[in-house]
């Protein structure tokens, strides 16, 4: 009977004739394999309502059956429909014990005991079997079913033809959810080989510095040192390595067109460890921006946006007169024709985010100077219609618009992170630079105090009429 039939799975035993009870009931598990989203979603809830109302344990165990079958399935949109049926079944059922579930998804997707052709698949429906598990909400609570779910994880990992690296990255989600007093007594001897290996791999690397900063108490400078040498993770030593890990990643991520996480992550421990200015001068100003490919440049720029919110005014000024920043201006300048990929957005998103949040008027100042003052030939590369002085506290946009007034009054370049292209410097070897760049500073800063004016900031009236005298 084609209804006794698992998705790819072959014949479902029914020694209590459970598939006689219904069509509507067998429907449920066809519709969890369905390619439309909405109608697994929909499946999976009447499931549940079914098994609730009905609390009939052969249901109840035939559901199982047929959902961990499922994880294996040959269709790609099965797997995860089975995946979170069964996630949500174990977490409305909590009586059903999570090891036992877990044995029988590694029982029924043997990766000793299938055919080799067959392996792609049980690797698949390990991985999303753990899913199962952690989504359910109850894997953190049950130590064993924890440890064994990690350690089917770090078996999975060799399985990377298949699953790529979804093993290694879903072990980081759940190790990031873990208790300190879990991750010491249950996790850390399991994990200690992968912890000692943070500079083979940008997971490896990864799961180190989640485990840093979740649970500084057992991963403390002299458990790193007995780890792999050294009692911090950014320092001299260290560097060359961590700057061809974040190549790596950099590379294989540059369509995500975001910050990787492993990425922000040393950012916030270079921070920690009080190498910040290591980090940032020799990791990325002479590291990653020296290899000059557009997927490292952008992590770079994005590096520069994300860091923002966490430095403090010192190390506000390092980075926006630093190489980075005139390497994005040079990049903004550049990438003027339509069909280029521009950044300028996301910096401004960044901009935008960082004062919303900063109540500090000195960063805030410090930020929107910096920006104002990256010039091209005088022509600061920062939109001068910008939005984003909208979330200036007042009294950062009077120093603001004080310095603009001071700057075209008496222009100030040398304060100028000032580049210029090959093209304008032999187009131009003739002209008045100095009095070039004023002139084109002075327009900006015209349009930039109109555009002040103009925005929804709620301004007081004098600074809109000092502004008019200006003008």
């Amino acid at each position: 009977m084609a209804e006794m039939e698992g998705t790819g799975a072959g014949v479902v035993a029914d020694p209590h004739g459970v598939l006689r009870q219904g069509r509507v009931f067998l429907d449920f598990f066809w519709d969890i394999a369905s390619p439309e989203r909405e109608v697994r979603l929909a499946a999976t809830e009447n499931l549940l309502r079914h098994l609730r109302e009905g609390r009939k344990d052969d249901e109840l165990k035939y559901a199982l059956k047929r959902l961990v079958e499922g994880l294996g399935a040959t269709r790609q949109a099965a797997r995860p429909g089975f995946s979170l049926a069964l996630a949500q079944v174990l977490q409305a059922f909590e009586e059903i014990p999570m090891c036992s579930v877990l044995e029988q998804i590694k029982e029924k997707h043997s990766l000793e005991k299938g055919k080799k052709k067959l392996v792609k698949n049980a690797a698949f429906g390990n991985f999303f079997g753990v899913m199962a598990l952690f989504q359910s909400g109850r894997l953190i609570k049950d130590q064993k079913a924890l440890l064994e779910s990690i350690q089917l994880l770090q078996q999975l990992v060799h399985h990377q033809t298949h699953l790529r690296d979804l093993p290694r990255k879903t072990l980081i989600d759940i190790v990031s959810e873990v208790p300190e007093t879990v991750f010491e007594e249950v996790l850390f001897g399991i994990l200690q080989s992968d912890l000692a290996s943070a500079f083979t791999s940008p997971d490896n690397l990864h799961l180190l510095l989640v485990g840093m900063q979740k649970f500084p108490g057992v991963l403390k400078p002299q458990n790193l040192k007995k780890l792999f040498g050294s009692s911090t993770v950014v320092n001299e030593e260290n560097i060359p390595r961590l700057v061809e890990l974040l190549q790596s990643v950099a590379k294989s991520e540059k369509k995500d067109k975001k910050l990787p996480n492993v990425a922000f992550d040393l950012l916030q421990v270079s921070l920690k460890e009080g190498a910040f200015e290591l980090f940032w001068k020799e990791g990325v100003e002479d590291g990653l921006l020296k290899e000059k490919s557009g997927p490292t440049s952008y992590m770079c720029y994005r590096l520069l946006g994300s860091a923002l919110p966490l430095l403090s005014l010192d190390q506000l000024q390092v980075v926006l007169k630093g190489k980075v920043m005139q390497h994005y201006g040079e990049y903004v300048v550049t990438t003027q024709l339509p069909e280029r990929f521009k950044f300028g957005p996301d910096m401004e998103a960044y901009i935008d985010e960082f004062l919303n949040s900063c109540d500090d008027l000195e960063r805030q100042l410090a930020v929107i100077i910096g920006f104002s003052t990256l010039t091209n030939q005088g022509n600061p590369v920062f939109s001068s219609s910008s939005k984003v002085v909208r979330h200036l506290h007042p009294v950062a946009l009077q120093k603001y618009v004080d310095w603009l007034k001071d700057m075209f009054l008496r222009p100030d370049l040398d304060c100028c992170l000032d580049f210029s292209s090959n093209r304008q410097k032999h187009n131009w070897e003739n002209v008045n630079i100095a009095h070039l760049k004023i002139t084109r500073l002075r327009k900006w800063i015209m349009h930039r105090l109109s555009t002040i004016i103009e925005s929804s900031v709620e301004k007081e009236e004098s600074l809109v009429m000092d502004i008019s005298r200006c003008e």
